[in-house]
């Protein structure tokens, strides 16, 4: 399952999955656009997430699935079960400890917090955003039970039941806008995230039951794994922490940009997460497990080739996605939130930032690769310096091109910081890893920078032409036709080109593909 159609093949069953909640968070972004004016209400709901989102990032999140999948797939392969769920149950519980004691500070210290990252609001904004993150602080503890379970879930190979949690949750923060907002406004809004993280956990329940997974009521730190794990799980979570100050400062720093500017920001940063989102994080997922595999048994050759596959595989998709997002990235906004009470300014602010943000997208998904490699030899530490360097530079390029550039001053801040963690992270882990070798994932990349240039091309071509023969100006049906074209256009000139400069990782997804067609027939 190592090999490049098997990788690609278990990367597709996951992307499936995010595929849908990735779209399915699009639409949960435009009924939210939609329902509300672009305007102060809707800058308090996003500013809201930043607190919730800091507990959680603090004592969960990524930590979990760094520490907890190393350690549970060790035990695991020894057929260690007991142990493992024994060493879950010790997690867990002090997780729960740790999230309670972070939610009821925050509960009480709203009104402190909430005027600190949010200094362009006004007395009454800090006062129902402080009201709205108080209502969303439950979310934390359940997304944290549910990342237990996914982290449980992905350790056992069970990836496509770990992927339904992010649809339902997307589903349930659809419905309380659609079913709550024009009653309740944003605080229905609110009160939908909150059960949306509730769901998240309980609709894996059924298969972590399934996989055997039991649970004590009790913390062992006398067990050498739980506290293992434990010293995983430190590091990540200041490098998840360190991470969150980069949201702070742009939600600050946004705020001060006008009103609407927040959800201009936060629109863009969606669009930038849905590619991020079905190729580059479900393809860390995947390999994280064979990874810790291959490092518990010293099996560096075999880790290097992964990785290197991994890399490759992200930098011949990833690189021509980023030139067509270039090239149709006011089309995109436009054709999706270009109506209603996503006003003009809301477009352009949202099509500029998007440009901004798509510089890092290759490198987004990179760093989900290279930092699971880390994780996979239990060493969270060194992701959590690379982190803590971005942050820096992100923060200081932030306040310095926010003045000159505004809103996409923030998104240039974090796609430059981005390829710098990256080429930290590929450095030190070439140290750790001599095997890895450096010669063909640079060939590739070139090869894919060519074919990301010389394939948009074909694109604007498109669109070009068409607005020669029907205009400039045409219905939303016009436009997506138009897309539609341009996109199959680039997708087979990127195909040809790729036979052309003999990239073998074209045929990974052709075969993936082909077999994914005969499957149906062969049953």
């Amino acid at each position: 399952m190592t090999g490049s159609l098997g990788l690609a093949r278990a990367g597709m069953i996951v992307s499936g999955a995010f595929l849908v909640a990735r779209a399915l968070g699009l639409v949960r972004v435009l009924v939210i656009v939609n329902t509300f004016r672009v305007g102060p209400e809707l800058d308090e709901f996003f500013a809201a997430f930043r607190i919730p989102d800091l507990i959680f990032q603090l004592v969960a999140a990524g930590a979990l699935s760094s520490a907890l999948v190393p350690v549970v797939s060790g035990l695991i392969g020894r057929d260690e079960h007991e142990r493992a769920w024994r060493v879950v149950s010790t997690v867990t519980n002090l997780l729960l400890i740790g999230l309670a004691v972070g939610a009821l500070v925050a509960f009480v210290a709203a009104p402190l917090l909430v005027p600190a990252i949010t200094p362009g609001f006004d007395q009454a904004g800090w006062a129902r955003t402080a009201d709205l993150t108080r209502i969303m602080l439950l979310s934390p503890i359940f997304l944290a039970l549910g990342s237990v379970a996914t982290s449980l879930l992905n350790a056992r190979g069970r990836f496509a039941a770990s992927a339904m949690a992010p649809i339902v949750y997307n589903l349930a923060i659809i419905g309380g806008a659609l079913l709550l907002g024009p009653t309740f406004g944003v605080t229905g809004l609110a009160v939908s995230v909150a059960a949306g993280s509730l769901l998240h956990l309980l609709v894996q329940l059924p298969t972590v039951r399934r996989i055997g997974v039991r649970y004590w009521p009790r913390i062992d730190l006398k067990d050498a794994s739980a506290r293992t794990a434990l010293a995983l799980m430190g590091p990540r979570a200041i490098g998840l922490g360190a991470s969150q100050i980069t949201f702070l400062v742009t939600t600050s720093l946004a705020t001060l940009q006008g009103s609407g500017s927040l959800t201009a920001y936060n629109t863009a940063f969606t669009l930038l997460q849905i590619p991020i989102g079905v190729i580059g994080v479900p393809l860390g997922i995947v390999v994280l497990p064979a990874l810790a595999r291959d490092a518990a048994l010293g099996r560096l050759t075999e880790f290097a080739a992964l990785v290197s596959r991994a890399l490759r595989l992200l930098l011949f998709v990833m690189l021509p996605i980023t030139g067509i997002s270039v090239v149709l990235r006011h089309d995109i906004v436009e054709l999706l939130f270009g109506y209603g009470r996503f006003d003009a300014r809301a477009v352009d602010q949202t099509t500029a930032t998007f440009l901004a943000f798509v510089g890092g997208l290759a490198a987004h998904s990179l760093i989900a690769v290279l930092a699971r490699a880390f994780y996979a030899r239990q060493d969270t530490r060194t992701p959590v310096l690379a982190a803590v360097l971005a942050v820096v530079v992100n923060t200081a390029l932030a306040i310095v091109l926010v003045g000159p550039l505004g809103l996409p001053g923030l998104g240039l801040a974090i796609a430059v910081a981005a390829w710098l963690e990256t080429a930290v992270l590929f450095a030190l882990l070439k140290r750790r890893v001599p095997e890895l070798a450096l010669a063909p994932i640079a060939s590739l990349a070139v090869r894919a920078l060519l074919v990301a240039v010389v394939a948009a091309g074909a694109p604007a071509l498109v669109m070009a032409g068409f607005e020669g023969v029907l205009g400039a100006e045409g219905s939303r049906l016009e436009l997506l036709v138009r897309m539609i074209v341009a996109t199959l256009t680039w997708a087979f000139a990127v195909g040809a080109l790729a036979v052309l400069l003999r990239i073998d990782e074209l045929g990974s997804i052709v075969g993936l593909m082909i077999d994914a067609f005969r499957r149906p027939r062969r049953s």
